[in-house]
């Protein structure tokens, strides 16, 4: 993953709801699909704001950029069991955005960031959630980001 991308794993509300308390790494790597659906038609939908990509992988499907927007579904015995979505920060795309927030409400999910932040799909919450991210430094004030690593110096 990029310096300036955004992880998201699109998460089923339900799972959160009557579930024990779950470790980060399993609540990022489950298949909580496996038990819930997404919506009919997903990979026409995905199709359509973002171009289908080449996977090594026959269970897994990837729409959009390696390193700029994509979606990622992986499947088991062809049924979708994880979906991830990556929002590059340097050129925020709205219909990107909105599709993938359309896209969580009609699926019933929530978007879990990469390091556990939970959010409602609403354009408040996702762009809140972009802002407060790692990879906002990164693509949005590069020098200073760069700089705050920087040695100080010590007069030599």
């Amino acid at each position: 993953m990029a310096v300036w991308q955004v992880e998201f794993v699109l998460v089923p509300r339900r799972a959160f709801v009557g579930t024990p308390r779950v470790s980060l790494t399993q609540l990022i790597d489950e298949g909580w699909w496996s038990a819930e659906r997404l919506p009919s038609g997903y990979s026409q939908q995905l199709a359509a704001v973002a171009s289908p990509g080449a996977s090594a992988a026959s269970e897994h499907q990837r729409w959009g950029e390696e390193d700029g927007n994509r979606v990622d579904v992986w499947s088991e015995h062809g049924k979708p069991t994880r979906m991830t979505a990556r929002v590059d920060v340097r050129r925020l795309d709205a219909r990107f955005g909105a599709m993938l927030l359309q896209f969580a409400r009609v699926a019933g999910a929530l978007l879990v960031r990469r390091d556990g932040l939970v959010i409602e799909p609403t354009v408040g919450a996702f762009g809140a959630a972009l802002r407060s991210s790692e990879a906002w430094p990164h693509a949005n004030d590069p020098a200073a980001h760069i700089a705050a690593y920087a040695e100080p110096d010590d007069g030599d």
